[in-house]
């Protein structure tokens, strides 16, 4: 009998520290995500994406609607064999520091959702064969994004999130150094981008049931 009324307190207590109901806190959010090029199917073919990272400082100030600040770097190599006349090769880095504002709601105990807005500067480094030189663009940065996130712990989440990003800078031959692009049509076009990726978010409060971060 005693095991069992053991048995029972301890369903007892983990079933109500599953139901403890969480809010949004400040947190360190980040992502590694895949960018994948739209409207412009000759950077889509120049380049093969290497990956994006993506760290984000918010906190919540009213109901869940909050501010952030953060940075993004993204990696593309350029493929040799992409411009057949005009055979290149090298690497091109995106480096953004931007501001975020947010929208998290809690849709279960340990589950919430976010929407958010970014807006900020992005620079371009590119460096390849045929450019005349390292080239840097820097221009406005923006997107819209969201995530839906299921806490591990109190103090730890994991999510999937998706966003749509655009850069006010422009890609054309003359960023790698040509005149036009041997055998195509296009001139390229603003950056534009639907990144998906895996993502974490850790808060910083004492858990209660063991009294430490």
């Amino acid at each position: 009998m005693r095991g069992v009324a053991g048995l029972v307190c301890i369903v007892g207590v983990l079933g109500l520290q599953a139901q403890s109901k969480l809010e949004p806190h400040f947190s360190l959010q980040g992502s590694l995500g895949l960018p994948v090029a739209l409207s412009n199917p000759v950077f889509e073919t120049l380049t093969e994406v290497q990956g994006q990272f993506d760290l984000c400082a918010q906190m919540p100030l009213v109901d869940g609607l909050g501010f952030g600040a953060g940075v993004k770097g993204s990696w593309f190599s350029l493929e040799e064999r992409s411009l057949s006349q005009t055979p290149t090769s090298g690497d091109v880095q995106r480096l953004a520091f931007y501001a975020k504002v947010q929208l998290e709601r809690y849709i279960g105990g340990r589950t919430y959702y976010e929407v958010n807005g970014k807006v900020g500067s992005s620079t371009w480094d590119w460096n390849c064969r045929t450019c005349t030189d390292n080239l840097r663009q820097t221009d406005l940065h923006w997107s819209l994004g969201g995530g839906l996130f299921l806490h591990a712990t109190d103090n730890l989440a994991f999510g999937l999130t998706a966003a749509y990003e655009a850069d006010a800078a422009s890609f054309g031959p003359e960023v790698i150094g040509l005149n036009e692009f041997p055998g195509r049509t296009e001139r390229g076009g603003p950056y534009r981008f639907f990144v998906v990726g895996l993502a974490f978010s850790t808060r910083f409060l004492p858990t209660a049931s063991e009294g430490m971060w």
